[in-house]
């Protein structure tokens, strides 16, 4: 019984997809080369428990997936998501500086944190600043990026 409605059920999923398919095709040739390929279809799902059970399924066709460029694929990304990370925080640094009063370029450094997640883990900032501007600053990044102190390292250029 169960292969009878899985048959049923196919033919009426196949009927209804070349039903929508015609109604969305243009008039003319490729209507025409439509019909052709909706007709076969229709046959092949009506036949199919003639030609000897389940035929040709989706899992045969597909291939064994390829573990090392899955891997690629993830490392690729999580090397894009650092330097994503070290981008933004370095302009976060620099929009801040700016806000500050001073003009000041930053490095930004990517870690993992225990969980794996990278994240911000150490800044260099050069510029010009007073102390006060300079504190202000380390103060913001490390309440807004989670770099402590300790690893903030500031360098006076054009002094």
């Amino acid at each position: 019984m169960t292969g009878i409605k899985e048959w049923l059920l196919g033919v009426t999923a196949a009927a209804l997809a070349v039903s929508l398919a015609q109604a969305l095709t243009p008039e003319g040739t490729v209507k025409k080369i439509g019909r052709l390929a909706g007709g076969m279809i229709l046959l092949l799902a009506a036949v199919r428990p003639l030609a000897g059970g389940e035929g040709l399924s989706l899992d045969s066709l597909s291939l064994p997936p390829d573990t090392a460029a899955i891997e690629r694929g993830a490392e690729s990304r999580e090397e894009a998501m650092k330097i994503l990370i070290a981008q933004k925080a370095g302009a976060y640094i620099v929009d801040k500086g700016q806000s500050l009063g001073l003009a000041c370029t930053a490095e930004v450094e990517v870690a993992p944190d225990a969980s794996g997640w990278p994240i911000p883990w150490k800044a260099t900032v050069s510029g010009q600043w007073s102390q006060t501007q300079k504190k202000e600053l380390s103060q913001a990044v490390e309440e807004e990026l989670g770099i402590p102190a300790q690893r903030q390292s500031f360098r006076e250029e054009g002094t």
